[in-house]
């Protein structure tokens, strides 16, 4: 997978997830337009998602500590419910007073993958996009968890379907309110009036980047918004699903917590309330340092994350692998799907066991512990890695970190039973959610 793409492309790939699942609209014209844009369209993205520095930055814009502070409102009303919390099925067990700290139970899948895509969100589209639709949460998971892999698979959209009927609406108003973001994009662009009066002046670079290769090309909006709904399921879909893993895993491996609080501690400094605040988070001190923090998302990879890699054969290539030969010729489909080493015993001692500490190494020079992929490939790998890797992997840590020292969470039936796992669209989907019981931390 490591060929070049004029060896192996992802691009017939690429068209066809942009077609059969994204919801454009195949035509001679439009595979013409994405041709002549693609590299120009990719090139915003990875200024932002693949860059440390921008990364970085973009992460302390989010107001990471802030926002976890604000886990759970410890409020019934949906008034007064921050945004994430209101897929979660909060019930609040004792309310929040002075010198009385409270208690609610939750789902843990549905409040963390919406917390992660509140924070992601407005950090690439601004602030109004998500507050403007209501639905969009909603929508993204149904189209993710029901309509996304069907299509995947070949079941045709017409297909007379409950999943795949909800999942075509909710995808309609999904690419419906991207047009319209993708107007709005233009006008502010263009300095004329906005739709509605729009605040534009947090959404990112990218999009304004990106609309100037869709005019530039003659994309329609509606074209538009499809390619950057792309984008944003790229963005969430499985960065936030990893997330609740990883804090599925950490509460609930014996002495891990403990541990991982303490390796923070020095970069996550908190005050010194009986229910502290966090007062400042070093990202970059906590990429570096946290090793084992590190670790702990690599393991979290292993255990949930099913990349795979699917290249078109554009010239004829032999492979050699070990004692036989792969002819590949032109035409051919190519897949690799990386997950299956993952749970291999001869690779992964012990695969069924989260031991984070596997992925820990000694550093010949400096002598230290230090966090290494090994064989572990969670991105894929070749020119059409995820692009938005390292993004990723800084949210995880920035989250993960917020809410390891602000949170203490416990499963309401009293015994930690993760559920069993089912296939989902790169990220494996438990059975059923994480009931929980949730309380500020206390020092």
């Amino acid at each position: 997978m490591s060929q070049s793409s004029h060896t192996l492309s992802a691009e017939p790939v690429q068209y066809t997830l942009f077609t059969r699942v994204f919801g454009g609209i195949d035509s001679p014209e439009l595979k013409k337009k994405l041709e002549s844009s693609l590299k120009d369209l990719v090139a915003p993205i990875e200024r932002i998602f693949l860059n440390d520095a921008a990364a970085t930055a973009a992460i302390e814009r989010a107001c990471v500590p802030q926002k976890a502070a604000s886990f759970v409102s410890f409020s019934s009303d949906p008034v007064h419910m921050k945004r994430w919390e209101l897929s979660a099925d909060i019930r609040v067990i004792k309310p929040n007073l002075p010198g009385r700290p409270g208690i609610v139970e939750a789902n843990l899948q549905s409040l963390t993958r919406d917390f992660g895509a509140c924070v992601a969100i407005p950090l690439l589209y601004g602030s109004d996009f998500l507050n403007r639709y209501p639905e969009l949460l909603d929508d993204f998971w149904k189209f993710d968890n029901n309509l996304f892999p069907l299509l995947m698979i070949g079941i045709p959209p017409w297909a007379p379907l409950k999943m795949v009927k909800e999942g075509r609406a909710a995808r309609a108003r999904i690419l419906g309110e991207m047009e319209a973001l993708y107007r709005r994009i233009d006008q502010y662009q263009r300095g004329v009036p906005v739709d509605f009066c729009a605040d534009m002046s947090d959404v990112s670079s990218a999009p304004f980047e990106r609309n100037k290769v869709y005019e530039r090309e003659g994309w329609s909006f509606a074209e538009r918004g499809t390619g950057d709904f792309a984008i944003l399921w790229g963005q969430n879909a499985n960065t936030h699903p990893v997330l609740f893993w990883f804090l599925a895993y950490v509460y609930s491996t014996p002495s891990l917590l403990d541990r991982l609080r303490e390796e923070i501690a020095p970069d996550v400094h908190l005050s010194e309330a009986s229910l502290p605040e966090i007062t400042s988070m070093d990202l970059p001190a906590l990429s570096m340092n946290c090793q084992l923090l590190k670790a702990c998302i690599f393991e979290t990879y292993r255990m949930v994350n099913e990349p795979t890699s699917i290249r078109y054969v554009a010239r004829p290539i032999t492979i050699d692998d070990g004692e036989f030969k792969h002819e590949l010729k032109p035409s051919m489909f190519v897949s690799a799907p990386h997950a299956l080493i993952n749970q291999d015993p001869t690779v992964f001692a012990h695969p069924e066991e989260f031991d984070p500490d596997r992925f820990l190494e000694i550093d010949p020079d400096s002598g230290k512990l230090m966090a290494r992929y090994g064989r572990l490939r969670p991105w894929g790998t070749g020119v059409s890695m995820c692009k938005g890797r390292t993004f990723a992997e800084k949210e995880i840590v920035s989250l993960g970190a917020a809410i390891i020292c602000l949170w203490d969470i416990a499963p309401a039936s009293g015994t930690w039973e993760l559920p069993d796992m089912i296939p989902g669209t790169g990220v494996k989907s438990p059975v059923k959610d994480i009931r929980v019981v949730i309380t500020r931390r206390s020092l």
